[in-house]
């Protein structure tokens, strides 16, 4: 019996750490409707040190992007409302979003969809 408890309680464990893993789905259409029809698009705070690393990136590569805080802009406020996302920064690319500061990524995203300039390849 004690195993069969053991057993269960596990299971439930891993389902619940599976589900906190999965994003929830996006409304993209309120999330676009939130920030606007702009390709890239920075949603960050003014506390956060990884949205300032990720703002200093796009600028030394050259990318035009629209920035909008989650805590101070009503655009921001409602794009985190639409996202439910852990934290900032997020940044949009398109469709494409990226949660926290992944700049490998991001770079790589931003090259396949023609947005950098030729000299930040």
């Amino acid at each position: 019996m004690r195993r069969l408890a053991l057993a269960l309680l596990t299971g439930v464990a891993v389902a619940t750490l599976g589900a906190c893993a999965r994003r929830a789905p996006v409304d993209h259409a309120a999330l676009r409707a939130a920030v606007g029809g702009d390709t890239v698009v920075l949603l960050s705070a003014t506390w956060c040190g990884y949205c300032s690393k990720l703002r200093a990136d796009l600028d030394r590569w050259g990318v035009r992007y629209r920035e909008y805080d989650v805590e101070n802009s009503p655009e921001g406020v409602r794009a985190a409302g639409v996202l439910r996302s852990p934290g900032v920064p997020v940044l949009l690319v398109g469709e494409r979003r990226f949660v926290g500061y992944v700049p490998n990524q991001i770079h790589q995203s931003l090259s396949e969809a023609g947005l950098l300039p030729a000299s930040a390849h």
